[in-house]
């Protein structure tokens, strides 16, 4: 039972750092020391495994003797109370989160910015060799999200934010949110895609599936399902993430295995790009009311003025830096302890 305890409390840790953009889960296994374990336990895990289930929940013979084999194959129990406790993480967090964003959104950016400008260091430091190659993947993958922040057009994104008002309001009228999920298909086939990619990155120490969803644009949305217990957009991203591991991880694993040090380096430029998209300090205008939420539009990037929300803002940026040197001299502490 403590050892089943500790695993939850491992998993919660995990969650935590998972909902944040900029901290790594990856990087909290490591720093846990559990890693290795939950890498290969992950990675053990197949289609051969669903049949399995699929053969336990139709009563065929043999299955329950197969399933136990296979249970202990993959460490289920111990997948499954990691995965507890990180489900525990993000529904409690997922609230705070959403709080902050609303009541704090400089100081929470200006956090999230220093978490990722000093977690850069971590996948730096898992490239063995920096030449030409890794240097054009990482300044390439920097590119492109340089491309995608500054393709945006905020009088689009206005308009996206008042028709997503519009159809929840809508929803609330007609006390059935069906339509609003016939009208919008292609945006469910994304939350799949963007569960898929997310825990992809969180297989990484350094790689926040976070930032990802801040990317892709999905972050707060599944945030605010998550406070709201939306089924729908819950499910989607769920089965994103399912799929994710079952295959993407795999994927990832290879071309680590095989171009492990380009791969690290394009994630590197990714977390950097992420940066300029982060900015705090922006020109704004909220839409919506009081019965169908209201919602936030950035546009161009301003000079922070001297005062009260700066200050605390560059505050936040500090403690976030910090938690992360903390966390890597920490992480280095460990090492030397195994490596004498």
């Amino acid at each position: 039972m403590v050892a089943a305890f500790k695993t939850i409390l491992h998993g919660f840790l995990i969650g935590v750092a998972s909902i944040i953009p900029g901290v790594s889960g990856g990087s909290m296994a490591l720093a846990l020391g559990i890693y290795e374990r939950l890498i290969a336990a992950v990675g053990n895990i197949a289609f051969g495994t669903l049949s399995v289930v699929f053969e336990v929940a139709t009563f065929r013979d043999g299955a329950r003797e197969r399933f136990r084999a296979e249970w202990r194959r993959i460490d289920g129990s111990f997948l499954t109370w990691i995965a507890a406790g990180g489900a525990v993480a993000v529904v409690v967090f997922s609230q705070v989160m959403v709080w902050l964003i609303e009541k704090w959104h400089d100081p929470t950016y200006g956090f999230f910015c220093g978490l990722i400008l000093v977690s850069i260091w971590i996948p730096l430091n898992m490239i063995r060799r920096f030449g030409a190659i890794e240097g054009l993947s990482a300044l390439a993958a920097l590119g492109l999200v340089l491309v995608l922040t500054f393709s945006v057009d905020a009088e689009q994104q206005l308009e996206d934010a008042n028709r997503k008002l519009e159809m929840k309001r809508a929803s609330i009228e007609q006390t059935t949110a069906s339509q609003v999920g016939q009208a919008d298909a292609g945006r469910m086939v994304f939350l799949v895609l963007c569960g898929t990619i997310a825990i992809s990155a969180m297989v990484l120490p350094g790689v926040s599936g976070s930032f990802i969803m801040i990317l892709m644009g999905v972050y707060f949305d599944v945030l605010q399902a998550v406070n709201d217990r939306d089924p729908v957009i819950i499910g989607l991203f769920v089965s994103g993430c399912v799929l994710g591991l079952l295959l993407f991880t795999r994927l990832l694993k290879r071309l680590l295995a095989t171009f492990h040090d380009a791969t690290i380096a394009f994630l590197t430029g990714l977390m950097a790009g992420s940066l300029v998209g982060l900015w705090p300090f922006r020109h704004f205008k909220t839409v919506g009311d009081v019965n169908v939420g209201l919602e936030r539009v950035d546009f161009g990037w301003i000079i922070p003025p001297i005062d009260a929300n700066t200050l605390w803002t560059i505050l936040a940026f500090l403690i976030g830096s910090g938690l992360v040197v903390v966390f890597i001299k920490h992480d280095q502490a460990e090492a030397e302890k195994k490596g004498g």
